[in-house]
């Protein structure tokens, strides 16, 4: 894991009925465990707007998160992670050259930071099972990630576990 870190995204209260929220949770809870337990960095994106208010209930990561007050919380605004949020520095600062993202929304905030971080020369890594979204009127919250990880897989990140 050298060089690497976890980047959890978006792992609040006001998105808890996301599509299987509490198997993902035990599932990014095993992911931030093993990077602990290597002491490598593990980073969370806490969003914040009208629907995630600055300090509300909905807006707190999940207490079932296992983040450790060595973790490193950043603020975003916007669905970009990177955008005016000063990540990209802390990487470089740490010696960061691959970032595996987990989190929520696939289409959002996940797509976004996959596509910038690549776009910035990170080298990105996500596993299948590891991030979610909501059912829309078109599509089933299972079709959406099962799309945005083909789309990502070879093109923009290493996606392990994905059967092509």
């Amino acid at each position: 894991m050298k060089n690497t870190a976890l980047l959890v995204i978006d792992l609040q209260n006001g998105l808890r009925n996301t599509f299987n929220f509490s198997n993902l949770i035990d599932k990014i809870n095993q992911k931030i465990d093993t990077y602990h337990n290597e002491d490598a960095p593990v980073i969370f994106m806490q969003h914040v707007d009208s629907d995630l208010t600055y300090g509300s209930t909905d807006w707190q990561i999940v207490s079932a998160a296992h983040w450790s007050a060595s973790d490193r919380v950043f603020l975003k605004y916007h669905s970009d992670s990177f955008y005016e949020t000063g990540l990209e520095s802390y990487l470089h600062h740490l010696g960061v050259t691959t970032i595996d993202v987990c989190g929520l929304q696939t289409e959002y905030c996940i797509d976004t930071a996959i596509r910038v971080g690549h776009d910035r020369g990170f080298k990105m890594v996500t596993t299948t099972g590891l991030n979610s979204t909501f059912d829309t009127n078109d599509l089933s919250a299972q079709q959406i990630i099962k799309h945005h990880e083909g789309i990502w897989n070879g093109a923009f990140a290493e996606v392990v576990g994905r059967n092509n």
